[in-house]
């Protein structure tokens, strides 16, 4: 509405800041701005947008993580929140808790897929993007427990075949897990899918666990439910995690009778967890015999829009007539293969410099990310990213922060120009 332009909106928002004992925000947003150089125009509201969104969960992790450090957390809180660990960072003037020591997780995926899981430096995945999360634990009969975040050193390794896998090996006092995180495609629907093995003599559990967190910190899970078959957990009423074998043993808990940690050693199993909080939890049991391994494999349905109306494509047609490398050396021919794969999978339509925290388009890197594609023989992969260009670009000529559809996913930047020349 025009009239709505003439409203005296900055006295507004001054005095209802200043009456409330905040600092004035324009005041200082115009302080800030004297320690740039003098520019046409001022800070991306989409950056501004994005860190707000960034520090609110920040916030509500300072509230939940500090004053329950008994959960198992991942594993940037249990390294970044122990005083004795090199990564502490003292906390007690920070009005916002955020993971500034441990941002590297790895994604898997299939190309042209929307959806890119990402596992922690422990084998945390988190399937879908800034959701919860599933952990992999073994508990022996005997008391002892191999909770990967908790580990000060664990063996993980990409693996570049028909897919692309993290694996994470880790053990403790004769407790083994092996746990490989891959994507494929079943019957042409992506899946997200965990191979386990675990080993534990005396005999014990192999837990798989739905976590309400992920590398960033809190996800709300506010309703958890072992399926009818027992084979499939349904988050927030729907499907959502399938189990290559029945359960035998199911445990389910909220935030006020605390993480579902606590009680591996309840007798009584029950199906279903409920939180008004948002901080469900529970743990699908496969019972371990003595001196014999349990495999049990995990599948996540990748279902979204995009994967609906576009079909997702395997490597190998992908990889076709790509630009290989055959070098001598081990690690280079590997750092090339993965940088392959890297773009190809941050390239499904638009490109995005990361699958997480930057899964959003921005023009300075999708300059150079479709310039290497372009190196990299994936001319069509190229074509098709610079195409979505023109869908963004206004009538006077600047490119709008936000797509056809109102989506804000875009860094104005002058390189952006820098491919077409």
């Amino acid at each position: 509405m025009p009239w709505m332009k003439w409203l005296p909106w900055r006295f507004f928002v001054r005095r209802f800041a200043t009456a409330h004992g905040f600092l004035d925000p324009l005041t200082l947003m115009a302080h800030l701005q004297r320690f740039a150089e003098p520019s046409e125009v001022s800070e991306p509201i989409e950056l501004l947008r994005a860190g707000a969104v960034f520090h609110a969960r920040a916030l509500i992790n300072s509230k939940v993580i500090q004053h329950n450090l008994d959960w198992v957390w991942p594993y940037w809180i249990q390294r970044q929140f122990d005083p004795y660990d090199k990564s502490f960072i003292p906390r007690a003037f920070s009005i916002s808790h955020c993971n500034l020591s441990h941002r590297n997780w790895t994604a898997v995926g299939i190309p042209d897929c929307e959806e890119l899981p990402i596992v922690d430096p422990r084998g945390l995945l988190t399937p879908h993007y800034d959701g919860w999360s599933i952990d992999v634990w073994v508990i022996s009969d005997s008391g002892e427990e191999l909770t990967p975040s908790t580990l000060g050193f664990c063996n993980q390794h990409q693996e570049l075949g028909d897919d692309i896998a993290i694996v994470t090996e880790s053990h403790r006092r004769g407790l083994k897990l092996h746990n490989r995180a891959s994507a494929s495609l079943l019957q042409g629907h992506p899946r997200c899918v965990l191979e386990l093995n675990a080993q534990c003599p005396g005999g014990g559990w192999l837990m798989v666990v739905l976590r309400p967190c992920n590398p960033e910190g809190v996800s709300f899970v506010h309703k958890v439910r072992l399926g009818d078959s027992g084979r499939n957990w349904l988050i927030e009423d729907k499907a959502a995690v399938e189990f290559s074998q029945p359960v035998d043993k199911h445990l389910a808990s909220n935030y006020k009778r605390g993480d579902i940690y606590l009680h591996l050693r309840d007798k009584e199993s029950n199906r279903e967890g409920l939180c008004d909080i948002g901080m469900a939890s529970a743990a699908a049991m496969f019972r371990i015999e003595d001196r014999k391994s349990r495999k049990v494999e995990v599948a996540i349905p990748l279902v979204t829009e995009e994967s609906k109306q576009r079909s997702p494509l395997c490597w190998e047609h992908v990889l076709e007539g790509h630009c290989a490398l055959t070098v001598p050396d081990e690690k280079f021919q590997f750092l090339y293969d993965s940088a392959i794969r890297t773009l190809i999978l941050h390239s499904p339509k638009d490109v995005y410099p990361g699958p997480y925290t930057y899964k959003r388009f921005w023009f300075r890197d999708a300059a150079f990310m479709i310039q290497s594609l372009l190196y990299a023989g994936l001319t069509n992969r190229a074509e098709r990213a610079l195409e979505q260009f023109p869908h963004r670009q206004k009538r006077d000529g600047f490119f709008t922060p936000r797509t056809a559809s109102g989506t804000p996913m875009v860094k104005p930047c002058g390189s952006s120009t820098s491919i077409v020349n």
